[in-house]
């Protein structure tokens, strides 16, 4: 916890950090996992359906979705009921209701494709 962006990704980055870059304040917006959650949400849609999540538009374009309004995931294209539940949570608009490492790795997706057991 605690990170500045030097750079970032727009294709992984969550709404709040790019409401911060379009409000000129990118440079100070501090990091905390949630953002990497989101990050891991973005990563597990491309990995489910073969592509990115914003294909085809401008880092600029996406930087402008995810500054409107709340953003809310298309998930139809994750065939998986379970990970497409698991990558909801992880791309919610609001940081404090995505989930934390632990909650991840006890979802129903993980906990039932034989990876556990876990202890913490």
């Amino acid at each position: 916890k605690g990170g500045n962006p030097v750079d970032y990704s727009p294709e992984a980055c969550p709404p709040e950090f790019a409401k911060a870059f379009l409000n000129g304040y990118g440079a100070d917006f501090v990091l905390d996992y949630s953002y990497d959650i989101w990050s891991f949400g973005m990563l597990l849609f491309e990995i489910s359906t073969g592509k990115p999540y914003f294909a085809g538009k401008s880092p600029s374009a996406i930087t402008k979705i995810l500054n409107i309004g709340e953003f809310n995931a298309n998930l139809n294209g994750v065939k998986d009921a379970k990970l497409r539940d698991l990558i909801g949570q992880c791309l919610q608009s609001d940081p404090k209701k995505r989930p934390g490492i632990a909650q991840i790795l006890l979802h129903p997706y993980f906990v039932t494709t034989g990876i556990g057991p876990f202890s913490f």
